[in-house]
């Protein structure tokens, strides 16, 4: 394992190292976020709307940032994403109302998609095809070192001005931006003009490879999983357990543990399953994530109506949790490899701004139907849907496995 972090190219190492510190002051705020806006606005249907805007524009700015990057390489385009994210930080110091919250969040979905089809693509560009879930893995291991240490400082410093949290956020960002100018190496390939893919060529990524698009529909349940756990969970805990108030939500613990579990055995995960049928990795990944889901929801509510003391209850939920965060860690490598390698090289960014459209869709639907069940007092019915919807992913992953592998042996014998 040791050897193969050796063998990684530098952006990947200074990418691991700067998105940890980033991470950390981001995840000090955002378990905090949807309670906030709960207690400041008048329904929750308003906070689904808020949480829907940001992917709303993150379908715009992914699309555009994977174009971009392919024309004008990766690093300048991550480096105004990241300084976009720092400006959308110093705004939320601001912001108590339901507009400028709104524009905020919009405004943090834009430059945060503009980020990420450049940043993965750049990792295509540098790491050999062997040893792409290896790099995937230790990024999203840098990742969730902030999710296991920020929210632990976030519940830390919950009483202090809020105002402080954000600029601090904000200067990380900063900070990240400035080692990426400086450190940093550009890695867009050198293509000749008419290697060059032209927007038409773009536009076919999503109508003419049909295993992408396949892909991309898997996906959808996948995310909107991802973005009911990750930002609404806070509020799924708080109608199950509503004589805990919010310093006893055991939302940040959780959330740690996520993190924590990911620093350990995420790159050995990644690295065990390198090999391994794509197809058959995600459903087993799929399959855990969505059962986790599915305890998400009726257990805490289990757990409150037979009066559990607290500390066994935050006990069997992290046990919990760490069974919905097996599959998540089962899957997020694998996908990223899946689209790494079958992106033609000078299409990298735009298959990565594509594929994002699948994390953008969940996003906007799943904050949005979550807030319809949440104003009939039923978040938890929401969340076992998805669940089930994020199994039969798993099949859906299942059978695009068997059909690209297929593929591959008519190439092959031809």
């Amino acid at each position: 394992m040791f050897q193969t972090l050796k063998r990684l190219d530098r952006n990947i190492w200074i990418r691991f190292f700067g998105e940890t510190i980033t991470g950390i002051m981001m995840f000090m705020i955002a378990p905090f976020l949807v309670l906030y806006y709960s207690d400041k606005l008048d329904s929750y249907v308003q906070v689904g709307i808020i949480m829907a805007t940001g992917p709303i524009m993150a379908l715009i700015g992914s699309i555009l940032g994977g174009r971009l990057a392919d024309l004008y390489g990766r690093k300048p385009i991550m480096m105004i994403a990241i300084l976009g994210d720092a400006t959308a930080l110093v705004g939320f110091a601001f912001a108590d109302t339901f507009w400028p919250l709104l524009l905020l969040n919009a405004m943090l979905g834009l430059t945060n998609s503009l980020f990420h089809p450049a940043a993965s693509a750049m990792v295509a560009d540098v790491t050999e095809p062997e040893q792409m879930n290896e790099a995937f893995g230790l990024l999203r291991m840098g990742h969730n070192i902030g999710a296991a240490f920020g929210p632990l400082l976030g519940s830390a410093v919950l009483f202090i001005d809020r105002q402080y949290i954000f600029f601090a956020a904000a200067v990380a960002f900063v900070l990240y931006a400035m080692v990426l100018g400086k450190f940093i190496h550009e890695s867009v390939p050198e293509v000749s003009d008419e290697g060059s893919p032209s927007n038409r060529d773009v536009l076919r990524v999503f109508y003419n490879d049909h295993v992408f698009l396949v892909f991309i529909f898997a996906g959808i349940f996948i995310s909107m999983g991802f973005s009911l756990v990750e930002s609404m969970l806070p509020l799924f805990l708080k109608e199950s357990l509503p004589t805990y108030s919010n310093q006893e939500n055991p939302f940040p613990y959780m959330l740690a543990l996520n993190g924590i579990m990911v620093v350990l055995f995420q790159f050995p995960i990644a690295s065990k399953l390198g090999n391994k049928p794509f197809g058959k990795v995600m459903l087993a990944g799929a399959t855990i994530f969505g059962v986790g889901m599915i305890l998400l929801a009726l257990v805490p509510r289990f757990l409150y109506s037979i009066q559990t003391p607290y500390l066994i209850l935050v006990g069997i939920l992290m046990a919990v949790y760490a069974f919905y965060t097996l599959g998540e860690m089962i899957m997020s490598p694998v996908q990223q490899t899946f689209i790494a390698l079958i992106a033609p090289e000078n299409m990298r960014g735009a298959y990565n701004g594509a594929a994002s459209i699948q994390w953008l869709i969940g996003g906007v639907t799943a904050p949005l139907m979550a807030s319809l069940f949440f104003d009939h007092k039923a978040g938890h019915i929401a969340l076992m849907l998805v669940g089930g919807a994020s199994c039969l992913s798993g099949l859906i992953y299942w059978q695009l496995g068997r059909r690209v592998k297929a593929a591959e042996q008519k190439r092959q014998t031809a």
